[in-house]
């Protein structure tokens, strides 16, 4: 698992995953995801290259959209693939934090 970070327009930040966010991924990103989303306010987590979501990936994106919230800012997620994209459904997970279907309609919901 890989984390990408890219600052873009609007104080938007662009967090990009790339892997599988199983329980070896989730952990190999927890900590530098968790220090972003202290540092960051206003944060889209780019799902396009993220092949498998588990458990553990939910609970790392909560805590980090807790840990937004908790300090005044908001993430949101942005174009996950299909299986992907079930599973944020079926958690509940995707309703909580919103998901979007491109990276710049995240980036239109946190700016607006």
């Amino acid at each position: 698992m890989e984390l990408v970070v890219e600052e873009g327009p609007a104080g938007v930040t662009r967090a990009a995953l790339i892997g599988r966010m199983d329980i070896e991924g989730a952990q190999t990103v927890e900590t530098p995801f968790r220090v972003l989303t202290r540092l960051r306010r206003a944060l889209v987590v780019d799902l396009s290259r993220v092949s498998f979501m588990a458990s553990m990936g939910l609970r790392t994106l909560m805590i980090g959209a807790r840990a937004q919230s908790e300090l005044g800012g908001k993430l949101v997620l942005a174009n996950p693939q299909p299986n992907v994209e079930k599973v944020l459904k079926e958690s509940g997970i995707g309703e909580i934090i919103g998901v979007y279907p491109s990276v710049e309609a995240a980036a239109a919901a946190l700016s607006a």
